[in-house]
């Protein structure tokens, strides 16, 4: 009996951190492109809602930092600043926010 029930209650948090893994990307600030596992995630008090994600304002917000790589340091040539702008517009298209809004949720 008692076994029975450490092997349901073992099923059960097997599923539902499944459950929970499965669900997290979807609800991340990443690359549209992104086709693996983000290897640098952070969690965070979101700054501004972000409708698209269903994320409110002062809710956790999960963010790929390694798809922001490029932003986080001040461009060294043109190439590199134009690469900075391409991937600012992108991201803040794919997730209906202004390019202001993605820099608040990154430094905030």
């Amino acid at each position: 009996m008692m076994k029975n029930r450490i092997v349901l209650f073992c099923c059960l948090l097997f599923v539902g951190l499944t459950t929970v893994t499965y669900a997290l990307p979807s609800k991340c600030l990443q690359a549209s492109e992104r086709q693996n596992a983000c290897p640098h995630l952070i969690y965070k008090k979101a700054a501004l809602p972000v409708a698209l994600l269903e994320v409110e304002k002062g809710d956790v917000i999960c963010i790929c930092l390694t798809d922001f790589k490029a932003l986080r340091n001040t461009a060294a040539s043109n190439v590199e600043q134009i690469d900075q702008q391409v991937t600012l517009q992108r991201l803040a298209e794919k997730h209906q926010l202004s390019e202001q809004d993605i820099l608040t949720l990154l430094r905030n």
